[in-house]
Order: structure tokens, then sequence, then C-alpha cells
């Protein structure tokens, strides 16, 4: 038997023997002494006491048994499922710092090719522009050649139209017939 039932049994001992000597109690009742009535509702008391302790003694021990490792099992499920937690925690956290750092790393990335595409299209537009003006500049150089000749053309144009406006004004009829005299001779002379 253990402590706990042995304690009950004899405070139940106790108890009995202060009942039964204690008449001074049952005085104070108007009745001298203890009653049968009073007595075997003692003894019935003691006897159930005995009884449920014998019967339930084994049961209530299984039952408190169970329920101690029920309790037990419940708590090492609950800390092995709060260290998967915290390890799934500690596992989606590594993945968002990775992410997050791939995140920066595609940043930087797009940033430097960002960098590097629009050096290239300066460079092209710089290049496209000198093209550009090396074409106008040769244009520019044609037409002004074009010009020269233009002006050029026009000048002897108007200087034929001017010097025969001068010579019909400066010549007179016979030098007119002394000139085409002259010219046909010179004609002659080159066959």
């Amino acid at each position: 038997m253990t402590k706990f039932f042995l304690g009950f049994w004899f405070a139940i001992f106790g108890i009995l023997s202060l009942a039964l000597s204690a008449n001074d109690l049952w005085a104070a009742g108007g009745v001298g002494g203890m009653t049968g009535e009073v007595f075997w509702q003692i003894i019935s008391f003691v006897l159930l006491l005995f009884l449920l302790t014998h019967f339930l003694k084994n049961p209530v021990r299984i039952f408190l048994k169970k329920r101690q490792e029920g309790i037990k099992n419940s708590l090492e499920q609950s800390a092995r499922k709060e260290e998967e937690s915290q390890k799934q925690f500690e596992n989606w956290e590594d993945k968002f710092n990775l992410l997050r750092q791939e995140v920066a790393d595609l940043h930087q990335k797009i940033s430097q090719e960002g960098e590097v595409e629009r050096k290239r299209i300066i460079g092209r537009a710089e290049e496209e522009g000198e093209r550009i003006r090396q074409h106008a500049q040769v244009v520019a150089e044609q037409e002004v050649k074009k010009a020269r000749a233009t002006l050029r053309k026009e000048m002897v144009d108007l200087s034929v139209e001017l010097a025969e406006k001068l010579l019909k004004e400066a010549t007179q009829p016979r030098d007119q017939g002394r000139l085409v005299r002259e010219y046909v001779e010179r004609m002659k002379e080159f066959r």
C-alpha cells in the first residue's frame, strides 16, 4: 500500500476511535452516549470507504497513469511540432533571405545591363551623328561646287552677253565684214 492510503486508513481509525470514546460530544445532543444508529452509520461509512478504496484503487491508478502518459505524449508531440515548426520557419526564412538576395542581385545586374545599354546607345548615336555630319558636309560641299559651277556658267553667259552687247555697240558694219573675213581665213589655215 502506498503512503497515501496508509495515512488515509490511520485517519479513519483515528476519527472512529475519537467518535467512540467521546461521550461528551454525544451528550451535547441531549442523549447520553452514542446511539446504535450513529454507530452503524459510522461502520457503514468506514466499510463504504474501505470498499471504494479496495475496488477503485487500481482503476483510478490506471486511469491516472494513462492520463499522465497521455499528457506526457501530448507534451512530447507539442515539443516535436514546435521543433518542426521552428525548423520550417528557419527554412522559409533562409529561402526568403535567399530570394531577397537574388532580387538584389537581379536589380544590380539589370542596372549594370541598363548602364551598358545606355552607353552602347549613346555610342551608336554619336557614330550616327558623326556619319550624318560627314554626309551633310559632303552634300554641302557638293552643293557649293554645284552653286559655283552654276555661278560660273551664269557669269560666263552674262560675260558673253555683255561682250556681245559691247561688241555690237562698238563694231560697225564694215568691222563686221572684216571680222568675218578674218575668221574665214583662219579657218582655212586650220584645214
